[in-house]
C-alpha cells in the first residue's frame, strides 16, 4: 500500500511522517508545498499517476484565521479550489482522499458537542473556505473529511504549545482568553486516528476527531498546564494565570463554542480517545 501526503512541512504533516512507520505497513511519500504545488492541477495529476497511491492525506491548508479575512482569495484557493484538482487526480487513480478540516465550519451557538449530523454555518472566511473544501471532498465517492480543532504538539508554534514557555519567561501575570470553548487535540493522537482510518480501510465519510473531555477555554488549558508543571516540579517559578476580562478586539470573528464529539471516529476505528489533559504531559 502507498500513501501520499501533501502539506508535509505543516504541523500535522510532520507528525504523519514521524509516526507512519509505527502504524501503517505502507510506503509514505511526503510532499511539501515546494515539492508539489497543490494549486497546480497538472502537477497533481502527474504526481498521482506516477505514485498510484491507495490513500492521499491532504494536510495542506491556509490556517491563519485572521489573515484569511483580508486575503480571502488566497484562503479559498488553498482550502477549497485546489481540491478540484486533487479529487480529479484521486478519481483517476482510485485513491481515497482523506482531507483535514476544522471546527470553525460551525457558528458556535450550540452548548452540546457538535456531531457529524449538525449543519455547518461558518462565521468567518477561514471557516467558509474550509466548508467549501469539505463539500468538494464529500461529493467524491472516495472522499473522507476529518474535522479537528486546536491541534498542538511539542513542536507547534501556537498558543497551546507555547504556554509552558510563556509561564517560565513572563515576569507578570499571563492573561488568557475565556471566550472560546473548544476541544484541544494533541497532534500525535489525531495522526493515530488518521492511520486507524486507513487500517480500517475507510472509503468515504465525515468524521470528527478531537481529544475527549468536553473541551475547555484557553484559560482552563493554561491553568491545567501550570498545575501539572507544579505537580512535577513544586519549586518551579511560574507566572500566574489570570482570565482575560474582555474579548480580543479586531481580527476574524470566532465561534464561542465548537466542542466536537469524536464518538463516531471511536466506533469506526475502535481506538480509545484520550482526554485532552493527557496530551499536556507531552509538552511540559
Amino acid at each position: 500500500m502507498k500513501v501520499v501526503l501533501t502539506g508535509a512541512n505543516g504541523g500535522v504533516g510532520r507528525i504523519v511522517q514521524q509516526l507512519a512507520p509505527e502504524f501503517i505497513h505502507a510506503e509514505l511519500v511526503a510532499y511539501s508545498r515546494q515539492e508539489l504545488d497543490v494549486l497546480d492541477q497538472e502537477a497533481l495529476m502527474e504526481c498521482f499517476l506516477m505514485q498510484e497511491p491507495q490513500y492521499v492525506i491532504n494536510a495542506a491548508a491556509f490556517t491563519n484565521v485572521d489573515l484569511a479575512q483580508s486575503e480571502s482569495q488566497a484562503a479559498y484557493r488553498l482550502n477549497a479550489d485546489c481540491l478540484e484538482g486533487m479529487v480529479r487526480a484521486c478519481d483517476r487513480t482510485g485513491a481515497v482522499l482523506i482531507h483535514l478540516s476544522t471546527d470553525y465550519v460551525f457558528d458556535g451557538t450550540k452548548r452540546t458537542p457538535y456531531t457529524e449530523d449538525d449543519v455547518p454555518a461558518p462565521i468567518n472566511t477561514y471557516g467558509s473556505s474550509k466548508r467549501a473544501g469539505e463539500i468538494k471532498v464529500l461529493d467524491y465517492s472516495r472522499g473522507v473529511v476529518v474535522r479537528t480543532s486546536w491541534v498542538y504538539s511539542r513542536h507547534s508554534r501556537n498558543f497551546l504549545a507555547t504556554v509552558p514557555a510563556l509561564m517560565h519567561s513572563q515576569s507578570g501575570p499571563l492573561y488568557v482568553d475565556t471566550f472560546q470553548i473548544n476541544s484541544p487535540t494533541y497532534g500525535p493522537d489525531l495522526v493515530r486516528a488518521l492511520f486507524s482510518l486507513i487500517k480500517g480501510h475507510v472509503e468515504s465519510g465525515l468524521f470528527h476527531y478531537t481529544n475527549s473531555g468536553g473541551g475547555c477555554t484557553r484559560y482552563e488549558f493554561a491553568c491545567k498546564v501550570r498545575e501539572m508543571i507544579l505537580h512535577k516540579k513544586p519549586s518551579a517559578v511560574l507566572a500566574p494565570i489570570l482570565p482575560m476580562g474582555t474579548k480580543i478586539q479586531g481580527g476574524a470573528l470566532r465561534p464561542a463554542y465548537t466542542v466536537m464529539s469524536p464518538e463516531k471516529m471511536g466506533r469506526f476505528t475502535g481506538i480509545a480517545i484520550p482526554h485532552w489533559q493527557a496530551g499536556i504531559e507531552n509538552i511540559i
